[in-house]
């Protein structure tokens, strides 16, 4: 799925979460600078021009620590 707003990939990432078919499952809030939008997906590879945001597990959120 995507999202033009961090906050409304949160909101879906955070709903699919709580999904039964998703428990114990990461559910990655991916930020491509190419196409400028927001990506909620349970495969977390990134690649060069996208930067992991955060992720859920069961309606828990965990933000992705800064490598600066």
């Amino acid at each position: 799925m995507k999202a033009k707003s961090i906050d409304e990939a949160k909101s879906l990432a955070k709903a699919q979460s709580l999904e039964a078919k998703y428990k114990d499952e990461a559910m990655y809030i991916i930020y491509c600078n190419r196409t400028e939008y927001f990506y909620v997906d349970t495969n977390g590879l990134i690649r060069l021009w996208e930067q992991l945001v955060g992720y859920y597990v069961n309606g828990v959120y965990a933000a992705e620590k800064s490598h600066s």
